[in-house]
């Protein structure tokens, strides 16, 4: 019986762990296949991401509750709670565009700075307002097809620049019409993959997890 009960949490754990995963890699692969960019707040882009990842470093707390090393636990909670609070702080202002190449954002960005009344130029990956205002870097992620903006502001003036820049880059991304890119297709086909794993795993213990059910609720 205590096996089982380890199977069970081993099994539970598992599918913890890779389900959101798996959903996470489904809806960017509709993302990726749909005909237009789609345009996230980076705040909102690294809530999902922690949300994904957070059941991860759940992994080991079983063991440790079953181990007596409740203060480890605290201590390792307390640190985790710390360093998502200073991630989220200096995520800052800016945007993820997924379903777009970085030419094509960089172009769309240009478009919309310009649109707004700001001038500026490129330095590397970085467009610097001529204003001094303000300095924009860019930065992709070919493996999700997605471009980072983030928005340095250096004055006050410059504070509503995001709320407007998103705004109008959201407009013209609308525009947009393109081919679904393959990319798409890997990305389902990656979730899909993910998801017959935990799904053989549960079928191999139902047995198990129904006995544990009845138990809690019995």
């Amino acid at each position: 019986m205590l096996a089982g009960n380890y199977q069970v949490v081993d099994v539970l754990m598992l599918v913890g762990n890779t389900a959101p995963i798996a959903l996470y890699f489904l809806v960017l692969g509709l993302v990726n296949s749909h005909s237009r960019p789609y345009l996230i707040s980076s705040r909102a882009d690294f809530l999902t991401l922690t949300c994904v990842l957070t059941p991860v470093l759940l992994w080991p707390v079983p063991h440790f509750i079953t181990l007596g090393l409740t203060w480890l636990l605290a201590v390792g909670l307390l640190l985790v709670a710390v360093v998502f609070i200073w991630m989220f702080v200096t995520t800052g202002a800016g945007f993820v565009i997924y379903n777009v190449a970085e030419a094509r954002c960089i172009r769309l960005l240009e478009e919309s700075l310009r649109r707004l009344g700001h001038t500026g130029r490129w330095n590397g990956q970085n467009w610097q307002a001529d204003s001094g205002a303000f300095t924009i870097h860019i930065r992709k992620f070919a493996l999700l097809r997605n471009v980072s903006i983030h928005i340095e502001i250096h004055t006050q003036e410059a504070g509503q620049l995001v709320r407007t820049l998103g705004t109008e880059l959201d407009r013209r991304l609308a525009s947009v019409a393109q081919l679904p890119s393959t990319m798409g297709a890997c990305l389902v086909l990656i979730g899909v993959s993910l998801m017959i794993l935990p799904m053989w795993m549960v079928g191999r213990h139902i047995h198990d997890l129904v006995d544990a059910v009845s138990y809690l609720f019995g």
